[in-house]
C-alpha cells in the first residue's frame, strides 16, 4: 500500500514540472521579444546577432522542455541532470546577451 502523500500527489509533480517549463519558455520568449524591439530601435548589426542567438536558445529550451515533459508523462522520471545543465546554459546565455546588448545602448 502506498503512502498517503504519494496517493495525494498522484501526477501533480509532473504537472508542476510542465508548468515550470512553460514559465521558463515564456520568459525566454519575452526576453527574445525585448531584444527584437531593441534591435529594431537601435538598428545595430550586433543587436540582430543578439536576437538570433536568443531565438536559437529559445528553440533549444523549447525542444528540451518538450522532450522532458514527454518523458515525465510516460513515467520515466529518471535523473534530469543534463536537461538542467543545458537549460541553465541556454538561459544564462540569453541573460548575458541581454546584459551586453543593453550596455551598448
Amino acid at each position: 500500500m502506498g503512502s498517503p502523500v504519494a496517493a495525494r500527489d498522484s501526477g501533480l509533480a509532473t504537472e508542476r514540472t510542465t508548468l515550470a517549463w512553460r514559465r521558463t519558455i515564456a520568459s525566454l520568449c519575452t526576453a527574445a521579444l525585448l531584444l527584437a524591439h531593441q534591435a529594431v530601435s537601435a538598428r545595430s548589426p550586433g543587436n540582430v546577432a543578439a536576437v538570433s542567438t536568443a531565438t536559437v536558445a529559445l528553440l533549444v529550451v523549447s525542444v528540451i522542455g518538450y522532450r522532458r515533459n514527454r518523458q515525465l508523462r510516460a513515467g520515466r522520471t529518471g535523473t534530469a541532470a543534463m536537461t538542467i545543465v543545458a537549460t541553465t546554459s541556454a538561459v544564462a546565455t540569453v541573460a548575458m546577451i541581454i546584459a551586453v546588448t543593453m550596455s551598448w545602448s
